[in-house]
């Protein structure tokens, strides 16, 4: 059973972006590692900010060519997404003092969930949000864009014929059965206790 997870971002400097995350971000290093060849740099940094850990690393002489195609991605979309307890808006706010790249405006979804996103030096998107407190979700309940039966209660139905046609809506996207049965009935537990 897996305990947590670490996303690692593949960059061409780590000394310019843990400078960049230390004090643009406020971000603390945990652990640093200096490459020793001709002359000395640092190759990998692990970092954190409350529970959010990012691993830092420049890619080795074997995955320069990757590394390559990697780097014309970033702009695409890849990232992390940091989880916030509280204090998002004084967040925000220190961010755009900084000068951060900002994406996306700080703003609230239909998920009850308040975020932001920013670009750093290399590309990769960091979305940073915090669950809306008292937030009430709309009666409509979807699950990834199929409308689910409510009942008088005005939580999801625990028909069998609801799960099934849950997992047909996301063997349609081609992922396994196994995969969309655990996935829906996981959703179903989680909406039934919110209300």
């Amino acid at each position: 059973m897996m305990k947590s997870g670490k996303p690692m971002l593949v960059v061409d400097s780590v000394e310019k972006s843990v400078k960049f995350y230390t004090e643009k971000l406020g971000f603390d290093v945990v652990d640093l590692h200096v490459e020793r060849t001709e002359s000395q740099f640092l190759s990998y940094a692990e970092i954190k900010k409350g529970k959010c850990f990012i691993i830092l690393r420049t890619p080795s002489i074997e995955e320069l060519a990757e590394f390559s195609m990697i780097k014309r991605l970033n702009l695409r979309g890849s990232g992390v997404v940091c989880e916030m307890k509280k204090g998002i808006d004084k967040y925000f706010q220190r961010c755009k003092k900084k000068g951060i790249s900002i994406l996306s405006e700080l703003k609230d979804n239909e998920f009850g969930v308040r975020s932001f996103t920013i670009r750093d030096l290399f590309g990769f998107k960091i979305i940073f949000e915090q669950d809306v407190e008292d937030f009430k979700p709309i009666k409509k309940q979807t699950f990834c864009g199929f409308t689910v039966p409510l009942d008088a209660q005005g939580k999801p139905s625990n028909a069998v014929a609801t799960i099934e046609d849950m997992i047909r809506w996301i063997r349609g996207f081609g992922l396994l059965r196994r995969v969309g049965k655990k996935y829906s009935k996981l959703w179903l537990k989680l909406h039934r206790k919110e209300k």
